[in-house]
């Protein structure tokens, strides 16, 4: 008789990741996470041109007053 662990492996994983991914809450879980990592992703982003933004103001409020100086 010959065993083939792989195939065992490969069949305990898959039949275990079907199982998780037809369950309702399991899907719910996942869907939720995804949208929580989603809105962290396009906040940071939001954050980010803000700031952007802030800095290059900076750099014209500098430009415009060192054009005054001289």
């Amino acid at each position: 008789m010959v065993l083939y662990p792989s195939l065992w492996k490969g069949l305990l994983i898959g039949g275990a990741v079907a199982i998780l991914v037809t369950s309702k809450t399991v899907r719910s879980g996942i869907m939720k996470c995804g949208v929580g990592v989603y809105k962290g992703i396009k906040g940071s982003a939001a954050n980010l041109k803000e700031e952007w933004e802030d800095a290059k103001a900076e750099v014209m409020l500098e430009k415009k007053s060192s054009k005054k100086i001289t």
